[in-house]
């Protein structure tokens, strides 16, 4: 059983940057499974590991479990609160060793945190700091194929982006439709990056929805790489009928910006200070 013997503001005070690929936080009980947050586990992937563990949970009701899933190292701590049981999941490459104490300490204050009615907010912002946000992107667009551009997120020093982003959408979208008419109708190929002097564009296209990833560095990592997968399907999964039926209502799209703040941080160096 979970004591809440701290206050709410200490339970804040989680310790910093796990070595981890993505975290997830469930409440299971006999009935139902309620996904509560997850950064970093694709849908699909959390789905699995839900109905895969879920039976040794509620049979254990509290505990620690850990396992080799394909390329993953899966641990899971739980804990018995009242009906229901709260689980922590950590997905990491099978080869990178985490701090086991530090992992029982977040679990710990993220299961406290969970108990003691922490808003979303406040777990979300726990949690940028266990992974933290990826840095060096200056802006985000996401453009249907038609042309409209549905969502942008611009770092604050980007003025110019800022008062052209409309412009700079409709040439996303053309220039992805001249490319696969020249390109892709002999070679199958789509174009995938745009580069300046020094700065480019990443481009990938999901379900006829085009993201846009503005970069000044030209190094590619892992992570990033991930953290595009993630976004895309996060809007999708949100927003896929709405963009069917896109009726010209742009605020629909507004609530995304939260989910892009989990993975990208788009203030200027001076504001991260």
């Amino acid at each position: 059983m979970i004591v809440l013997e701290k206050g709410h503001q200490e339970l804040l005070d989680i310790p910093t940057t796990m070595d981890i690929l993505g975290i997830g936080i469930v409440s299971i009980t006999e009935k139902n499974s309620n996904l509560i947050y997850r950064k970093g586990i694709s849908r699909s992937l959390m789905n699995d590991l839900i109905t895969l563990y879920r039976p040794d949970i509620l049979e254990k009701k509290e505990g620690k479990l850990i396992d080799l899933l394909g390329i993953f190292t899966v641990s899971i701590h739980f804990y018995s609160f009242d009906f229901e049981s709260i689980a922590i999941f950590y997905v990491n490459e099978k080869d990178t060793l985490t701090n086991y104490d530090v992992m029982c300490s977040v679990s710990r204050g993220l299961a406290r945190m969970y108990c003691s009615n922490a808003t979303l907010a406040t777990i979300n912002e726990t949690c940028n700091k266990i992974i933290p946000s990826y840095e060096g992107l200056s802006a985000l667009f996401v453009i249907s194929t038609t042309g409209h551009t549905l969502f942008t997120k611009i770092r604050e020093d980007k003025v110019s982006i800022s008062k052209n982003y409309i412009q700079i959408g409709g040439f996303l979208s053309a220039i992805l439709m001249f490319s696969n008419e020249v390109i892709g109708r002999n070679t199958g190929d789509t174009l995938q990056e745009i580069n300046f002097e020094n700065q480019q564009f990443l481009i990938s296209v999901k379900e006829d929805i085009i993201f846009a990833y503005l970069l000044e560095s030209s190094v590619k990592s892992e992570l990033l790489k991930r953290y595009m997968d993630l976004i895309a399907e996060e809007f999708l999964d949100q927003f896929r009928e709405r963009v069917k039926n896109f009726n010209g209502d742009l605020n629909q799209f507004h609530k995304f910006e939260s989910i892009v703040d989990k993975y990208f941080c788009l203030k200027s160096a001076h504001l991260r200070i």
